[in-house]
């Protein structure tokens, strides 16, 4: 059995434990319901399923639990969402109700914009992983010559439509982030390099909107931001930041609060409410938006 195979009996059983908890035998059928579906070769007995457990633990960071009163099994609740699990689902399902159609074109529409820089991916990986110092040419926007570097990777980081590396570079030893779509001819060395075992990216971006992460000293600011008419039901639905939180909630508007460093990532994506936002402390992102809505006005007059 391929590991396509594998993969897909764990979506089956996830989903059919987030409807609702169920006995094997509800799993069973309902995974082979899903196989005649989509073409996939039936496979299923309990030794699996009980493989199948320990593997979604290793992979979706999902337990699923047995109520020996129900005679059933269900996904115990989460404590913490795991974002990396979900988008490796979202990805695969995706792809699984578009493979299933023929002439999708008709009536799907893609994104046209796809994250660059993709086929250096599988190289940052095994660098990463193996913790291999790597080589590559960088050209910086505002540079057309591109300059050999040579570094330390840490981690990978998607930001709209974009994948960074974030790495030490070993010409001044500071940790930079690097776009994929401007890296060229990337090289895995031999050279084994010790981690810092205190290093966290998660910790590291914890306060950061986007990949701009301002000097050591910096402090993240607490943010309050006042969202009016239905663009508040949109924020409510799809935060800004893991740390928003909800101050005040009318018809006519939405207050929320947050605890970021202030960059340019973070006002350029405020700029993008246009009317519908107000910054309503601190003064300082006050000043910051409003100097740009300022310096745009005179393409306006």
């Amino acid at each position: 059995m391929s590991h396509t195979d594998y993969y897909f009996r764990h979506q089956c059983i996830l989903r059919k434990l987030q409807k609702a908890p169920a006995s094997l035998q509800e799993i069973q059928d309902y995974y082979e319901l899903e196989c005649e579906t989509h073409g996939y070769v039936f496979n299923f007995s309990k030794r699996t399923f009980i493989r199948d457990k320990n593997e979604i633990l290793s992979m979706f960071k999902k337990e699923i639990s047995y109520n020996k009163s129900l005679n059933k099994y269900y996904l115990e609740e989460d404590e913490m969402p795991d974002d990396f699990g979900g988008r490796i689902a979202d990805t695969y399902n995706t792809y699984l109700a578009l493979n299933m159609m023929e002439g999708i074109a008709d009536f799907v529409h893609l994104e046209k914009r796809r994250p660059q820089g993709m086929e250096h991916f599988s190289e940052l990986m095994q660098a990463l992983k193996h913790k291999l110092i790597i080589r590559f040419e960088y050209e910086k926007f505002d540079n057309s010559h591109a300059t050999d570097r040579k570094a330390e990777p840490l981690a990978l980081k998607e930001f709209e439509s974009r994948w960074y590396l974030l790495a030490k570079d070993l010409k001044d030893h500071a940790i930079k982030i690097f776009a994929l779509d401007r890296m060229s001819n990337p090289e895995t060395t031999k050279q084994h390099f010790k981690a810092d075992k205190s290093f966290n990216v998660n910790t590291y971006f914890e306060h950061c909107f986007g990949i701009v992460r301002p000097a050591a000293h910096a402090q993240p600011e607490e943010i309050i931001l006042s969202f009016k008419g239905n663009k508040g039901k949109y924020i409510k639905s799809l935060p800004l930041h893991a740390s928003q939180q909800i101050v005040k909630e009318t018809e006519q508007e939405l207050q929320v609060t947050l605890l970021l460093f202030i960059t340019q990532d973070f006002v350029m994506e405020i700029l993008k409410h246009g009317s519908e936002v107000e910054v309503l402390q601190p003064q300082q992102l006050r000043k910051a938006v409003k100097a740009v809505l300022k310096g745009a006005e005179q393409y306006y007059q």
